[in-house]
C-alpha cells in the first residue's frame, strides 16, 4: 500500500479586505504568506473502502474536519479508501490555517497516489469545494487571494518577514463575520495592488499596510485580542490579526528587533514565532508500492 508523510505548512494573512457577499459567502481580497508552523499528515492507502482519520495530538472530530471532507470527496468518486494521521503543529482556532492546510495536504497524497486530473479531476475546483483557503494552501508562497478564494495571483516575496504571534483567547469564525456585518469597517481597505509591489520589491514600508477589516469584529469578541497588539506594537511590531483570529501576529523586518521582541514576550498566553516561507505542502514517500 503507498504511504506518504507531507508537510502541510501553516498561511498568515498580511492584508484581509471585506468585499461583498456571494452565495451567501463573504468575498475576501487578502495578500497571504506561508509561514513555518506546519502539521503533519501521513496518508496511507487502505484497501477496504473506507476513510478514517486519526488526530494524534488533538481533540478533533475524525469525521467533521477538513481533511476527511477531501479525502471523501476524491475517495468516494474513486473508490478508494485511506488512513490520514495528523500531528497537529499548527496551533488551533488561531487563523492560521490549519485545517485547510490539512484539507491541502491529503487532496495532494491523492493526487500523487491517483494523479487526479486523470480521471477527470479539476484539483483547484476540489480544493476550492474543500475550504476557501485551500487552493492557496495546495501551492502556498506568497498570494494576493480574492473572491471565495478562486482567484490567486502569485508572487515572489521579496521581503524576508519575522513574525511573533500571541493568542490570548478564540473567536468564532461565524460571529467574527457576523458581528462585522453589524459594525462594518473599522477603516479604510487595505491597497493590496500597493501592498503586493512593495512586497514584489522587497520594501520594508509594506509592513506599515499590514491590516485585517476582521480586527474591530475580533475585539469586540475578545477584548484580549486589542491586549495582544498593544503588547506587540510596544515592542516596534506592525501588526495583523491573521484571518478571525484569535492569534495577532506582530510583524518585524528587521531580525534583531524580532528576537528582543520574542524574548520580552516569550512568556505570554499563546506564544510563537514564525517566519515566511516558499511552499505550502511537502512530502516524502513512507512507501511506495
Amino acid at each position: 500500500m503507498k504511504s506518504l508523510c507531507l508537510r502541510a505548512f501553516a498561511k498568515a494573512n498580511l492584508s484581509l479586505n471585506i468585499t461583498g457577499r456571494s452565495g451567501g459567502l463573504h468575498t475576501l481580497d487578502s495578500v497571504m504568506t506561508t509561514v513555518d508552523a506546519f502539521d503533519t499528515v501521513t496518508v496511507t492507502e487502505r484497501s477496504d473502502g473506507r476513510i478514517c482519520v486519526r488526530f494524534v495530538n488533538a481533540d478533533i472530530d475524525p469525521v467533521d474536519n477538513t481533511a476527511y471532507k477531501a479525502a471523501a470527496l476524491v475517495c468516494d468518486r474513486l473508490k478508494k479508501g485511506v488512513d490520514i494521521s495528523i500531528e497537529k503543529g499548527i496551533p488551533i482556532a488561531a487563523g492560521l490555517g490549519g485545517s485547510s492546510a490539512d484539507g491541502a495536504a491529503v487532496l495532494r497524497a491523492l493526487d500523487v497516489f491517483y494523479r487526479l486530473p486523470t480521471h477527470g479531476i479539476d484539483m483547484r475546483k476540489l480544493a476550492l469545494d474543500v475550504g476557501s483557503d485551500v487552493p492557496f494552501m495546495l501551492t502556498g508562497g506568497t498570494a494576493r487571494v480574492m473572491g471565495r478564494g478562486e482567484e490567486l495571483f502569485f508572487f515572489r516575496n521579496k521581503l524576508p518577514l519575522f513574525a511573533v504571534g500571541l493568542m490570548s483567547g478564540t473567536v468564532s469564525t461565524a460571529e467574527c463575520y457576523k458581528t462585522f456585518d453589524a459594525l462594518g469597517s473599522d477603516g479604510a481597505p487595505t491597497d493590496n495592488e500597493k501592498l503586493c509591489d512593495l512586497l514584489l520589491d522587497g520594501d520594508k514600508t509594506a509592513t506599515a499596510l499590514f491590516g485585517n477589516a476582521l480586527g474591530a469584529a475580533a475585539e469586540r469578541l475578545e477584548p484580549r485580542i486589542k491586549t495582544d497588539a498593544d503588547k506587540l506594537r510596544a515592542c516596534g511590531a506592525a501588526t495583523c490579526l491573521t484571518g478571525s483570529g484569535g492569534m495577532t501576529l506582530g510583524w518585524f523586518t528587521d531580525i534583531s528587533l524580532f528576537a528582543e521582541c520574542a524574548k520580552k514576550l516569550g512568556g505570554e498566553k499563546g506564544f510563537r514565532v514564525f517566519a515566511t516561507a516558499d511552499t505550502g505542502v511537502r512530502h516524502e514517500w513512507i512507501n511506495r508500492e
